[in-house]
């Protein structure tokens, strides 16, 4: 019997990389094989409109390159691999790519268990959720709250700032509130929830008496040995970067770890981000070196979201045999 698909929303009362992340994870998915629904409850239509484009910009790369096939055919010349790997990314990428529906947070409340039902066959559910988790009372929104108990996983994505961080109070008060609602019931809050943190190193200031102090290449004498230095003042300032980053995510996991843990790797949000998906594509539809670099980072953050869901699964397991016996 098929496993039903794992529910996973993303829940944030800011505009912070949820359409973003929900894009370059779909595609992740797609790309291991995964049939993935994503339910766009977000009033603009961002995730719908941008998974649309990248399937037109996909089709006529695809045109593209089979008419470059035929016509290296036909004239006898020698069809470059890569030319027949990129052919074959596309058609795999394409035939996989995740079906969009649209639903307000009140019909999804209400269709939940059909859509559900009609998409089982599918591995996940993704919902992107509108950028507030408050009403105009300063109340939780009560179909929200539904959604984080009907989900099992939960990603809160964050920016290190201030208001972050107050958002980070309210969604750990609900959750908070979740858990004891549960138990009340007789029951147990089952669901996980995973804060993921986003950051920008290009905002991230190498502190650079620890990089100087640090150095230890010190002849400047010859081109060689400038162009060495300062290859390892470079790789230094990333390892401090790294370093206050993962400082960062210590000091959340700290103050909010209780309720919404950090996922085991951050994201490291560089332009190509904003870039790829301003033209309808991924990350993943990039080949440059900066591209690849994004690329290895946010495979980290997918693994790290796949081990968070199986965690559910070992959870729901255990429960089901303690029941049965």
């Amino acid at each position: 019997m098929n496993q039903p698909a794992k529910i996973l929303a993303l829940i944030s009362h800011k505009s912070i990389t949820k359409t973003t992340t929900i894009s370059n994870l779909s595609h992740s998915l797609a790309l291991q094989g995964y049939r993935t629904l994503i339910i766009d409850t977000d009033g603009v239509p961002a995730i719908q409109m941008h998974i649309e484009q990248n399937k037109e910009v996909t089709e006529k790369r695809i045109i593209k390159n089979k008419a470059k096939v035929e016509l290296l055919k036909n004239k006898g010349r020698a069809i470059n691999q890569s030319l027949l790997d990129q052919l074959e990314y596309d058609e795999f990428a394409l035939e996989n790519r995740p079906i969009v529906i649209a639903r307000s947070l009140y019909e999804l409340d209400a269709q939940f268990d059909v859509i559900k039902r009609d998409y089982a066959h599918f591995d996940f559910i993704i919902v992107d959720v509108p950028a507030k988790v408050l009403d105009s009372k300063n109340n939780p929104i009560k179909e929200i709250k539904r959604l984080i108990s009907f989900s099992d996983l939960v990603i809160t994505p964050y920016k290190g700032d201030t208001q972050n961080a107050v958002t980070a109070v309210t969604v750990s008060g609900i959750i908070e509130d979740l858990k004891y609602d549960a138990v009340s019931l007789g029951g147990k809050f089952t669901t996980k929830v995973r804060s993921l943190l986003a950051f920008d190193p290009a905002r991230i200031k190498a502190n650079s008496k620890e990089v100087s102090a640090n150095l230890t290449l010190t002849d400047t004498s010859t081109t060689a040995a400038r162009l060495a230095r300062n290859a390892e003042r470079k790789a230094l300032k990333e390892i401090d970067r790294k370093s206050q980053i993962d400082a960062d995510i210590r000091a959340f996991g700290d103050a909010f770890g209780e309720h919404q843990k950090p996922l085991e790797a951050p994201l490291i949000f560089r332009s190509i981000y904003p870039n790829q998906f301003n033209k309808g594509q991924t990350i993943y539809n990039a080949t440059t070196e900066s591209a690849k670099i994004a690329q290895a980072e946010f495979n980290l953050v997918v693994k790290a979201i796949l081990e968070a869901i199986a965690e559910t699964s070992v959870v729901a397991t255990a429960q089901n045999e303690s029941i049965t016996n």
